[in-house]
């Protein structure tokens, strides 16, 4: 087969096919054998209504390279599927930025399905007797000999080893050491304020909950105090919107892939919590999930916050959300996960099999380039091959 190509981009392909065929009559006219040809050509296209959630690992150690790679890849996909639909808007496209939690948004604060107390404040006031150092007496020097330098220890963000505190020393040095003298005790007051914020972040719904995508009268929990990187976006025809947000995310937080995939479920559910545009049990609709991670999990369910460190529960949990989304008929969704520069087996294992089990394919991309390519076979694979000749 070679490639059709069209504004320099792939656009379908074409496959020829010639040989000899031995005949069974004509070899009495002298023809034992007559020449034969044929052509096929195949256009991709998109013409059916297509929904996709892609669900981003935005954590801490997909900073740098990584992060430019995954804006690069997803922005050209969306392109890639753009040229594909004509731009007819057969194409949704949702993004589900995860770390230790997803951001779902403030605007979903009042949803039945959230469970979200209000923004509050309290201030409180303390009084304690206290005596204040009005001078000082029987001051002297005192030496402080020198000290060398503290060699940095290791600290850890998202798994991913870096250097982290340690000294620079310093020379000895003299300082004045006195003695206070007190004034006369009297009461000082002091006030504080503490305040409880919702940012968006959507914590886990107790076992097994949070591992189906069901009986939402089980209400989300909503984490206070907590930030958790980019909103997600929902499902929305207008690519640029979508292209505009992957461009705006940043990394930050810990690994808990659970999350992403849970949400990345929902959004294309067509009940509640999320809301997707069309029902597959009634019409004529394809949806996919592209779920990529860069690493294992390094945070776990603690109900309803992600604040474990136990990544083999992290992992069973993970499996069970891919083995219950392939068990969903009624959306029959197709799962493409990719490990971007993973070199953990059980991770790796899990990409694999969350896809295979739904009918997709797992890509294990080691470097920016496979990264790339991953992609671009993915929207390959989402294409609608329509023979034209």
């Amino acid at each position: 087969p070679t490639n059709v190509l069209k504004d320099g981009k792939n656009y379908g392909y074409r496959i020829g096919v010639s040989g000899e065929m031995k005949t069974i009559l004509g070899g009495i006219l002298g023809y034992s054998e007559i020449g034969m040809s044929g052509l096929a050509e195949a256009i991709g296209t998109i013409g059916t209504p297509t929904e996709i959630s892609m669900v981003l690992d935005t954590t801490g150690s997909m900073s740098g390279w990584k992060m430019n790679t995954l804006k690069d890849a997803a922005t050209k996909l969306i392109d890639e599927l753009e040229n594909l639909s004509h731009g007819s808007g057969k194409v949704s496209y949702g993004v589900v930025p995860f770390a230790q939690y997803v951001n779902i948004g403030l605007s979903n604060r009042k949803k039945v399905w959230m469970d979200v107390p209000d923004d509050s404040s309290t201030t409180t006031t303390t009084c304690k007797m206290e005596k204040e150092v009005i001078n000082w007496i029987n001051c002297k020097k005192v030496w402080v000999p020198p000290k060398g330098p503290t060699p940095p220890g290791t600290c850890y963000n998202d798994g991913v080893p870096y250097s982290c505190g340690g000294s620079a020393g310093h020379a000895g040095y003299y300082y004045d050491a006195c003695d206070p003298v007190y004034g006369p005790e009297k009461e000082v007051c002091k006030t504080s304020t503490k305040t409880v914020k919702w940012h968006g972040c959507a914590g886990s719904r107790n076992y097994p909950l949070n591992t189906r995508d069901e009986s939402y009268g089980n209400r989300i929990p909503g984490i206070m105090n907590v930030k958790c990187g980019s909103e997600m976006l929902d499902l929305t025809t207008d690519a640029k919107k979508a292209k505009d947000h992957i461009k705006s995310l940043n990394p930050t937080g810990e690994t808990y892939t659970p999350s992403g995939l849970i949400w990345g479920w929902r959004m294309l559910s067509p009940h509640e919590p999320l809301t997707a545009k069309t029902k597959t049990a009634t019409e004529n609709v394809r949806k996919f999930m592209i779920f990529m991670t860069d690493g294992l999990n390094t945070r776990s369910p603690t109900y309803p916050a992600n604040n474990g460190w136990d990544g083999g529960l992290a992992n069973n949990l993970a499996k069970e959300i891919c083995t219950n989304i392939a068990a969903d008929k009624t959306n029959q969704i197709m799962v493409f996960s990719v490990a971007f520069d993973v070199t953990d087996t059980a991770t790796k294992e899990i990409l694999q099999k969350c896809a295979t089990n739904t009918g997709g394919q797992f890509f294990d991309a080691k470097n920016s380039s496979e990264f790339l390519t991953a992609f671009s076979k993915i929207g390959q694979s989402i294409a609608e091959l329509r023979l034209t000749k």
